[in-house]
């Protein structure tokens, strides 16, 4: 395990529309890992959206060691009144089974704070499941605040690209 005096290296690259195999491999991945039940056909639909549209936010590439892609992270740009400006949500943060428990997430979420400050983000947002203490431990030490006083609600959204049925 890292320390914090010395973090594994780790850097974001801004992905494009020529990383979007590698990109559907890994939200695969972090999908079957959390139980997240997304067809082939819509994932692949959403991550090439994402890039088409740098304006609605980003998907990063967590690189370590100047070498192999092990992770990503999405995020959605948005503006909070509450927070002063420009936010994003930090929809997916994920790091490949075989590189956890290395600090490679720690790293990645630090430089995905980094990122979001250059960028002029006045804050980041993100939900993690209630149960998930490892996440939530490294979430607070990362300086997010718990907001459990809030609850997330959903409202799923009927996919406007698809064809209405007749």
């Amino acid at each position: 395990m890292s320390t914090a005096a010395n973090p594994p290296p780790v850097q974001l690259l801004e992905a494009g529309p020529d990383d979007a195999d590698r990109i559907d491999l890994l939200v695969a991945a972090f999908h079957r890992h959390e139980g997240v039940n997304v067809a082939a056909q819509a994932r692949r639909a959403s991550i090439e959206a994402l890039l088409a549209m740098p304006a609605q936010g980003r998907i990063l590439l967590v690189q370590h060691r100047d070498v192999e892609i092990v992770g990503y992270a999405v995020l959605a740009f948005g503006f909070s009144l509450e927070f002063g400006g420009r936010d994003a949500f930090l929809d997916e943060l994920f790091i490949a089974d075989d590189y956890r428990g290395q600090g490679i997430g720690s790293a990645a979420l630090t430089a995905v704070c980094a990122w979001a400050r250059q960028e002029g983000l006045c804050a980041l947002h993100l939900e993690v499941e209630r149960n998930n203490m490892a996440a939530k431990a490294l979430y607070l030490k990362s300086g997010f605040e718990d907001r459990s006083h809030y609850n997330l609600m959903s409202l799923h959204i009927e996919n406007v690209r698809k064809p209405t049925q007749t």
